[in-house]
C-alpha cells in the first residue's frame, strides 16, 4: 500500500523530527533500541562492519592503546529504498551512555550529541575526532562530527532511527552495512634501551632527537614518520649517531650501547706477529683495547724485523695502527 503523504510532507516530518531531536540534544533522554551491535576495534589498521537495522544501536569499541588513533570513520552503505526516501532515516551520536553497552541491552540513557540524516546518498561517511588536537582533515566526502567522546568511555554510541512518519514499510526492514575503522595520526614512536657496563656508576648523557634535547631514553616519544637522527653526547662516554626510520602507528626499537671515552687501539698483523705497545707485549691477533690520552708507542717484530710508530691518541677517538708487509717486483735487464 503506497502512502498518501507527499514528498515536501515527507520532508516536513523529517524536519520536525531534526527539530525535536535538535531541542533535546543537551539533555539525556532514555531510550530503546531494536539490538545493539558491536564493533571492537582490535587492530589499528583493520577495518569491521556489521549489518544494522533501522533503530538499532551500533557501539564501536575503542582499543585501550589510543595512542596513534586521532579519531574513528564510520562508513554507512545506504539501502536504495532509503535513498531515495530522502531523509527518512537519521542517525546519531551520543555522549553519556549508561549503562555500558552490551549486546544483550537495548535500553540506554544518554545526550544526543549529534544527529542528521542521509539524505538521497547511497554511502555516507562520519569522522569523529577522538581528541581535541587533531590533524584530521575536512572533505567533501565526509561528515566531520563536532563531538569528542570521553576517553573514559572507551566507545561510540552510534544509532539508526526512523525520521519519518508514513514512510514505506521497506524502510523499517531495510538493513544498512556500517564500517568502522581508526584515523591514524600520521605518527610513529621511538624506543630506546641504552645499555652501559655493568659494574660501572651510571654517568651522565643527553640524547638530542633531529638536534632537540629529548627525554628519549627515558621514555618513548612520538614522532612524525620518516627518517630521524639520534645523537648522544656526553662527558663520559663516546659520542653515539643513529638514523632510524619509523613508520606510521608503529615502534622502532633501537638498543645503544655506550663505550667509554678512552681511545680504542686496535693493532692489525699478520697472525703471529709479536707485538709491543708502551711496556704491554702482545701476539697478533690482538683484540681491541682502551689506553690512556697521550703519547704511545708500539713496536711489530717479524723476525729479525722491527719497526717503531709513535701514536698521539685523544678521548672518545679510535686507532687501527696496522702493519703492512708487501713485496716489491722490478724487472731488470740482467
Amino acid at each position: 500500500m503506497k502512502s498518501c503523504i507527499g514528498r515536501k510532507n515527507k520532508k516536513v516530518f523529517s524536519l520536525m523530527l531534526l527539530a525535536l531531536c535538535g531541542i533535546f540534544m543537551s539533555k539525556a533522554e532514555p531510550f530503546r533500541v531494536r539490538k545493539t551491535n558491536l564493533i571492537s576495534i582490535d587492530s589499528l589498521f583493520e577495518k569491521k562492519s556489521v549489518e544494522a537495522g533501522v533503530n538499532d544501536a551500533i557501539v564501536i569499541k575503542l582499543p585501550e592503546d589510543k595512542t596513534f588513533i586521532e579519531g574513528i570513520e564510520i562508513s554507512i552503505k545506504v539501502p536504495k529504498i532509503v535513498a531515495e526516501w530522502r531523509d527518512s532515516v537519521a542517525w546519531s551520536l551520543y555522549s553519556g551512555i549508561s549503562p555500558v553497552p552490551d549486546a544483550k541491552l537495548i535500553d540506554y540513557n544518554g545526550t544526543r550529541a549529534e544527529v542528521g540524516t542521509f539524505g538521497e546518498s547511497l554511502s555516507f561517511n562520519i569522522k569523529v575526532p577522538t581528541k581535541k588536537n587533531h590533524s584530521i582533515k575536512n572533505d567533501a566526502y565526509s561528515y566531520m562530527a563536532q563531538m569528542i567522546p570521553a576517553n573514559a568511555d572507551g566507545f561510540l554510541f552510534f544509532r539508526l532511527q526512523l525520521a519519518m512518519k508514513g514512510s514505506s514499510d521497506s524502510i523499517s526492514k531495510s538493513k544498512f552495512s556500517v564500517c568502522a575503522y581508526p584515523i591514524l595520526s600520521n605518527e610513529g614512536k621511538i624506543s630506546l634501551a641504552i645499555n652501559s657496563a655493568e659494574d660501572e656508576e651510571a654517568k651522565e648523557f643527553t640524547v638530542f632527537v633531529d638536534g632537540k634535547q629529548s627525554e628519549l631514553g627515558k621514555k618513548d616519544i612520538l614522532v612524525p614518520t620518516g627518517s630521524h637522527n639520534i645523537n648522544i653526547v656526553s662527558d663520559s662516554y663516546r659520542n653515539e649517531v643513529r638514523t632510524v626510520s619509523v613508520e606510521q602507528a608503529k615502534t622502532s626499537n633501537i638498543e645503544i650501547s655506550l663505550r667509554e671515552i678512552k681511545p680504542i687501539i686496535r693493532l692489525i698483523a699478520p697472525e703471529g706477529t709479536k707485538i709491543t705497545f708502551d711496556n704491554n707485549e702482545y701476539t697478533a691477533p690482538v683484540e681491541q683495547f682502551y689506553t690512556t690520552s697521550g703519547d704511545h708507542t708500539v713496536k711489530f717484530i717479524v723476525g729479525d724485523y722491527e719497526i717503531t710508530k709513535a701514536v698521539s691518541a685523544l678521548d672518545g677517538r679510535s686507532y687501527n695502527i696496522s702493519l703492512n708487509i708487501d713485496a716489491i717486483i722490478e724487472e731488470t735487464d740482467e
